[in-house]
C-alpha cells in the first residue's frame, strides 16, 4: 500500500485544522482538506462522510488536546480548577487563534456540532463546584462563588483571544492568567 492509502483520520484533521488556520471557516472544505492531506476526496470521504462530521472531528479533536493536557497539568497540581485555569492560559498560545475562530465559525452553522464543548465545560464546572463545595464546607467560605467568577474569568480571556479584541498585552495577559491560577490554588488551600 501507498503512503496515501495509510493515511489515517489524525492525518486528516491535521490536514483540516492547518486549512482553518491558514484560510479561515469559509475554506474548510472537504476538497481543500482533501488537497492538504494528500488524499483523494474520496479517501477523505471514507473517514468523515461529510464537512459535518469533519468539523465535529475537528472540534473533538481540540476537546482531547486541552483535557489531555488539563490531566498531565492535574497529576502535579492538588488544584482542579488551578489546572484548568493553566490549560486554558495555555491554550489560546498553543492553538492559532485562526483555527479555532474557524472551527467555531463553521461550527456556529450547525450549533449542535458544539454540542460536545457545551457538555465538556457544563462537566467541568460541575467538579469544580463539587470541589469547591467540599473546600467550602472545609473553610466555611464563599468558595464556590469565587471558584465561578474564576472560571468565568478565564474564560473572558480566552475568548478575548479568539476574537482578537482582548484590550491586553500579551505580558499583561499571562499576568493576569498567573493571578487567576494563585486565587484558584488559595481556594483549594
Amino acid at each position: 500500500m501507498g503512503k496515501k492509502a495509510q493515511i489515517t483520520a489524525l492525518q486528516i484533521i491535521q490536514a483540516a485544522l492547518r486549512v482553518a488556520a491558514a484560510s479561515g471557516a469559509g475554506k474548510v472544505t472537504l476538497d481543500a482538506v482533501a488537497k492538504a492531506a494528500g488524499v483523494s476526496k474520496g479517501g477523505l470521504i471514507y473517514h468523515f462522510p461529510s464537512k459535518d462530521a469533519l468539523i465535529a472531528a475537528m472540534v473533538q479533536h481540540l476537546l482531547d488536546d486541552a483535557e489531555c493536557h488539563r490531566q498531565q497539568l492535574s497529576a502535579d497540581e492538588p488544584s482542579l480548577l488551578a489546572a484548568l485555569l493553566q490549560t486554558r492560559a495555555s491554550f489560546s498560545r498553543k492553538i492559532a487563534g485562526n483555527t479555532a475562530m474557524a472551527i467555531l465559525a463553521a461550527a456556529a452553522e450547525q450549533p449542535a456540532l458544539l454540542k460536545p464543548v457545551q457538555q465538556h465545560n457544563q462537566a467541568l464546572l460541575q467538579q469544580i463546584m463539587a470541589q469547591s463545595s467540599q473546600q467550602q464546607t472545609i473553610a466555611g467560605s464563599a468558595a464556590p462563588s469565587s471558584a465561578l467568577l474564576l472560571f468565568l474569568a478565564s474564560e473572558a480571556l480566552l475568548f478575548h483571544d479568539l476574537l482578537h479584541i482582548s484590550p491586553f498585552t500579551e505580558q499583561e495577559r499571562e499576568q493576569l492568567e498567573q493571578q487567576l491560577v494563585q486565587q484558584a490554588r488559595e481556594l483549594q488551600a
